[in-house]
């Protein structure tokens, strides 16, 4: 069973959050899932029950509230019961002045927050039990909006250049960006990795891979010759030897090994709301 409704952001997040989002699914088919990356970074409320990563150190418990930072391999966590979560989706600019927190690109670990996000955790799982997600949800983003923006960021470079990475597919030139930014090369990299803690041209590859996901979770028969086209590769080998350098795995592996999003697809505002959040302009 997999149940994943989104919300949208209220109107003072919504620049710098793509959604909220909650799931409700079954021990077993939520641990046979993989966190693939993408190029949002997830501050996630667990309300469910415990939550285990899988490391090089062996099976560490989780913290009810932690942030999942931008990945560049695979990520495993395990669910010891029947599994439910609520979880912001935030552009990576947003990480410092909505969080107040440096959220470093990982391979294997994620980021526990304070104690008044744990606190909050705990009131949120309560309400989730008797007041359902709606309702945990609008509180979600009340407590967010309470604490975000407390310190002066100048943001607009980079968030308006981010939302320009998005809408290309991660295929605009780094130069061009930066043109638009009114900063030179050098100086639109360092203000980019101050707030993203990654680099332009890493991020864009990262927004390029997270769109081929999405287009091959909404059409998994799609042709990859195409895909490369429309996605800007050279060709068909290099988008597969891309989409493994991040996943691990072959395109068609993963279209293949992915039966909850299938379920999903079956639902059309899933679709659509694929389509819309990742600019899917071509899923076939």
């Amino acid at each position: 069973m997999l149940h994943q409704p989104i919300y949208a952001p209220v109107p003072m997040l919504a620049a710098d959050v793509n959604c909220f989002w909650a799931l409700e699914q079954d021990q077993e088919s939520y641990n046979r899932e993989v966190y693939l990356p993408d190029a949002y970074i997830e501050v996630m409320i667990n309300v469910g029950a415990p939550l285990m990563l899988e490391s090089e150190y062996g099976m560490l418990e989780l913290p009810r509230a932690f942030v999942n930072p931008l990945q560049n391999k695979p990520l495993r966590i395990r669910a010891a019961g029947f599994c439910q979560m609520i979880s912001m989706q935030l552009y990576p600019w947003a990480v410092k002045p909505i969080l107040n927190i440096d959220a470093d690109p990982s391979t294997v670990h994620v980021i526990g927050l304070d104690a008044d996000w744990q606190r909050f955790a705990d009131d949120l799982t309560q309400i989730v039990a008797h007041r359902g997600y709606g309702e945990a949800i609008d509180c979600y983003q009340e407590f967010v909006c309470k604490t975000a923006y407390r310190q002066k960021h100048d943001l607009m470079l980079i968030r308006t250049a981010g939302h320009l990475l998005h809408r290309s597919h991660g295929q605009i030139r780094m130069a061009d960006l930066a043109a638009q930014s009114y900063l030179s090369s050098s100086q639109f990299e360092r203000q980019f990795k101050h707030y993203t803690a990654i680099s332009p041209k890493a991020y864009a590859r990262i927004v390029r891979f997270g769109s081929l996901q999405a287009a091959l979770l909404v059409n998994p028969s799609i042709r990859l010759a195409d895909l490369a086209d429309v996605y800007g590769y050279s060709d068909q080998a290099h988008l597969i030897r891309e989409f493994k350098s991040f996943a691990d795995c072959t395109p068609r592996d993963f279209a293949a090994s992915a039966p909850a999003y299938f379920e999903l697809r079956q639902n059309e505002d899933w679709c659509d709301f694929m389509k819309l959040y990742f600019h899917l302009s071509y899923a076939g």
